[in-house]
């Protein structure tokens, strides 16, 4: 191994090198993507252009983060050493003045660098000096009594919000989730139109289909349960019919309950529960597939309940965006604030007062950034306007400053959805370093074997496209270092 060169050696000779260009690395696991990390930072020290206190490392996790300060001290410490024995002065002095300032390099996750930003800037960021960082069970716990306030407060007035809620049908509770949504996501817009109330001209001939329906199918039902208990049908039969008597469809919420049910549950017939002749079950076939075509997609009924529905989620969005915002201005009010508030108004802060961004942008001059494919949109709407002086303040179009962006992803591993994180997103930064820096990407692997690379090359060369697309990333042929004395071997 001590002879070969990785067919990407250019990329990684230019990582270490060249300092002045924005560069985004495409590296998956193995790559050896984190010594290059660390290899780029020395090189800003060792060259002078960097202080260890213009530097902020961002990783994924506190445990990376750990590590990444573990080997970027290790590696200082190599590099004085060696720069004393070859008596290079100037990096010698550089090096040394790295150490003795270590702690004042930021190293960390995103969460935590948005953190910092706004302790340095709490007036212009609008959050007390002294806020707290709350997560895990704390924050759920904030949350939760939050909302139990919140219900409180409306119970204690003669609210609307409820009022509204009532009037179609809705209780607090079953809002609970949605409320939950809205405070993980403060930043993304839930579209609701209005949507006009049905009339009762409108629900009079779906309501007269489906008790005629209902009583139809009430002459066939038997009288005693089956043996293996009731169908699909019977049940939802029996079930309706109870809710029609009890306690009756006589408000315009309760049928639409009824409704519900009658498009959603199941109409699946099973026949010899029917009866035992031909003529029964044959009608009992029948009556099944008279409540398909009553539940079928694009029916009146359907489109009469999809336009209740609607109706409702307007004013369900309403009570649920009243509540999230209540939590909202709880974890101001008490200095608390979780991932998404140091994440948003981090990305207001540097958006909204020029002067601020300016100066935090000489503050921490150089930034690097690991695992970029779980980046959001907020996150990178931080870290380019951290890194760019434009006058502009729509992160899509700024221009970061020569060497100011260093990110390192693997696309293939733009998994984090759930998160935020998209392969869309990943793609319009890619998009963007293509215009002002430079994409790179390390192909060779210091983690797997020669039989690895074999099967990895000839199973996924089918799988990932040749090319980039806009939901999936392009294959990269796998290279591993060589082994003494190690067989080719295939899987």
């Amino acid at each position: 191994m001590g002879d070969w060169t990785p067919p990407d050696q250019e990329a990684r000779d230019r990582i270490a090198n060249d300092l002045d260009t924005n560069l985004l690395v495409e590296a998956g696991a193995g790559s050896g993507k984190t010594t290059a990390m660390v290899g780029r930072m020395v090189a800003l020290i060792r060259t002078g252009k960097a202080e260890i206190d213009q530097i902020a490392a961002v990783t994924f996790t506190r445990k990376a983060a750990t590590e990444l300060r573990e080997r970027f001290q290790e590696r200082l410490e190599r590099e004085y050493r060696q720069a004393v024995e070859n008596g290079d002065d100037a990096a010698r002095e550089n090096f040394a003045r790295a150490l003795a300032s270590l702690d004042r390099c930021f190293i960390g996750t995103i969460h935590s660098f948005c953190a910092r930003l706004l302790r340095e800037r709490p007036l212009e960021a609008g959050v007390p000096p002294n806020f707290e960082e709350v997560t895990g069970p704390d924050e759920a716990r904030l949350r939760t009594e939050s909302w139990t306030r919140f219900l409180d407060r409306l119970a204690g007035r003669d609210s609307r919000l409820l009022k509204r809620l009532a009037e179609v049908g809705l209780r607090p509770a079953q809002l609970r989730g949605a409320f939950e949504e809205l405070s993980d996501n403060p930043d993304v817009r839930y579209p609701a139109e209005p949507v006009p109330r049905p009339e009762a001209a409108e629900i009079r001939p779906v309501r007269e289909a489906l008790e005629e329906l209902l009583e139809d199918s009430l002459r066939l039902l038997p009288e005693q349960e089956p043996e293996n208990g009731w169908d699909d049908l019977q049940r939802k039969v029996r079930r309706l019919d109870f809710t029609r008597r009890f306690p009756g469809w006589r408000r315009t919420v309760d049928f639409f309950d009824a409704l519900n049910y009658a498009v959603t549950a199941s109409s699946r017939v099973t026949q010899y529960k029917w009866g035992g002749t031909k003529e029964v079950k044959a009608a009992a076939k029948a009556l099944g597939e008279r409540w398909e075509e009553f539940t079928a997609e694009g029916g009146a009924a359907r489109r009469l309940l999809d336009q209740w529905l609607a109706h409702r989620y307007r004013i369900a969005l309403r009570f649920a965006r009243a509540a999230a915002g209540h939590y909202a201005a709880e974890r101001l009010r008490l200095g608390r604030l979780n991932f998404q508030d140091l994440l948003l108004r981090a990305a207001a802060l540097l958006r909204e007062h020029p002067e601020a961004r300016r100066d935090l942008g000489r503050r921490y001059r150089w930034i690097l950034v690991d695992e970029f494919q779980d980046t959001d949109p907020v996150q990178a709407e931080v870290l380019f306007l951290l890194a760019s002086e434009d006058d502009d303040s729509r992160w899509t179009r700024v221009t970061p400053r020569p060497g100011a962006l260093f990110v390192v992803g693997d696309p293939k591993q733009s998994i984090y959805r759930f998160r935020r994180a998209d392969i869309t997103v990943y793609n319009q930064v890619k998009e963007r370093f293509e215009q002002f820096g430079a994409v790179l990407t390390l192909t060779a692997n210091f983690r797997s074997r020669k039989p690895i690379e074999t099967f990895v090359n000839r199973v996924f060369s089918g799988v990932f496209p040749p090319e980039a697309t806009e939901h999936q990333a392009a294959f990269a042929p796998l290279a591993v270092a060589p082994r003494q004395g190690e067989p080719e071997g295939v899987f």
